[in-house]
């Protein structure tokens, strides 16, 4: 993404001052009374919601990551869709999250659990005392990645996923939201698969 950020001039985008900007036009719209003080009040509402910061931090993330040789417009475009599909993904469940996280001498700080040949998502099952999620204390247990540095995990293997946080460095970036229950679910199948092969073992 940097090649494409340089091709046109780019810098990264951040949409976080645009927001706050927008803020502010209401607030002036407000005062003037040309629009009902509710209706502003609820858009503002909005604007400083967990929600929209939650859409304005993967739309960024995708922004950056979007590999699409065209012009501004045309990546904006294919960003938004990409926005809309992640949370439209989400399925009722948390929205997805964008987290980075430095990459130290002993790794990330966290372990994944699943993988396509299970049958399931690629899930954060630990979190290391002390690591750099534990001081970073943003991802948590039961958060499903979603991608790691713009790349998709979402139908990937297990080692395909663990290949790329270790191959990741400096600081990297992961797109995960919290299905806390679907781990729960995993990690008992687990057991229960456990408990019957040690059933059959030889005594």
């Amino acid at each position: 993404s940097s090649g494409i950020n340089a091709e046109y001039g780019m810098a990264p985008l951040t949409l976080e001052r645009d927001i706050r900007r927008a803020i502010e036009l209401m607030e002036t719209l407000e005062q003037s009374g040309e629009i009902p003080a509710s209706k502003l009040a609820a858009m503002k509402n909005v604007l400083k919601s967990d929600f929209c910061r939650a859409v304005r931090e993967v739309y960024e993330q995708v922004h950056e990551t979007v590999d699409i040789n065209h012009p501004p417009e045309i990546r904006a475009e294919a960003a938004a869709k990409a926005t809309v599909a992640a949370f439209a993904a989400s399925e009722g469940h948390a929205h997805p999250r964008v987290i980075e996280l430095p990459k130290t001498e002993e790794g990330l700080g966290f372990n994944v659990m699943g993988g396509k040949e299970q049958a399931s998502p690629i899930y954060i099952s630990r979190i290391i005392p002390g690591g750099a999620a534990h001081k970073d204390a943003n991802l948590r247990r039961g958060d499903q990645l979603l991608s790691v540095n713009g790349q998709s995990v979402e139908k990937a293997s297990h080692e395909t996923a663990v290949d790329l946080l270790k191959n990741a460095q400096g600081k990297v970036r992961l797109v995960v939201k919290y299905t806390p229950k679907v781990l729960e679910e995993m990690e008992s199948r687990f057991e229960r698969q456990k408990a019957s092969r040690r059933g059959r073992a030889p005594q």
